[in-house]
């Protein structure tokens, strides 16, 4: 989010140990996520909005209801001065509304900022968070903010996520889809393609978004000079695989 100022987060849940025959006979992990707080110069109102559910009237004035519950949302992000440059993500993350705070003016400007209390929770799958490593794929790296990562599968399985196919018209995706693959690239100068994104299994579900906008897999896009954001969410049951493909439109000349 634009406006940060710090994130500190405390990881939440220590081990135990279970006790049998007079000792420890073993130890029970007990990852319950991360707590903590992060810091901006001013919460968007993008965030409001979307996560918060904070709504705006007719008048545009944002009005905050009691009433609504909250949205989860995964942080992704980065530390200043980081030679390495691990970037991270926390999948499953509830924020609180930040308090209100201010003070009269004084003689020295003082900078007000506001706080959203953050509590990552491990998703169903136990999945708690990830960050890149020595030898992450560039590919990976490069658009570990395109889309939120999820791990490959193991041993050949999956959870019923991946695409089987996708496809926007005649363009070229870069790189070439693969169901592993969550993010791509590619260029037209066309005014629409036919966007075709087609599930893995056959009971999971397919929602697509064009700039923000629901989509039908089958019918055409209007795409916007610059970029535009194709996001592709296959979901079922209680998990979720995200890929997106940024389409920047040019014109003919």
């Amino acid at each position: 989010m634009p406006g940060a100022v710090s994130l500190s987060l405390d990881a939440n849940g220590e081990p135990s140990n279970f006790y049998a025959d007079g000792y420890a006979y073993y130890i029970i992990s007990n990852n319950m996520g991360y707590d903590g707080d992060l810091e901006l110069a001013m919460v968007p109102e993008s965030f409001r909005t979307d996560v918060l559910k904070e709504q705006l009237d007719s008048n545009n004035v944002l009005i905050e209801n009691s009433q609504v519950e909250a949205e989860n949302f995964a942080l992704l992000f980065e530390f200043d001065g980081d030679v390495k440059k691990i970037r991270h993500v926390l999948y499953k993350c509830a924020a609180s509304r930040p308090g209100i705070e201010s003070k009269t003016n004084e003689d020295e400007v003082e900078v007000t900022t506001e706080t959203l209390s953050i509590k990552a929770t491990p998703l169903a799958n136990g999945y708690v968070k990830a960050k890149t490593g020595d030898s992450t794929t560039d590919a990976v790296y490069q658009n570990w903010y395109n889309a939120v990562y999820i791990p490959s599968s193991e041993g050949g399985g999956n959870d019923g996520t991946d695409l089987a196919s996708l496809s926007i018209g005649s363009l070229t995706l870069t790189p070439a889809f693969s169901a592993d693959t969550t993010a791509y690239t590619a260029s037209t100068t066309n005014a629409t393609n036919t966007i075709t994104a087609v599930a893995a299994d056959a009971e999971a579900e397919v929602a697509i978004t064009v700039n923000g906008n629901a989509h039908t897999s089958g019918q055409a896009a209007t795409w916007v000079t610059g970029e535009n954001t194709v996001r592709i969410v296959v979901t079922k049951g209680n998990a979720t695989k995200a890929y997106t493909v940024t389409v920047t439109k040019t014109e003919e000349g």
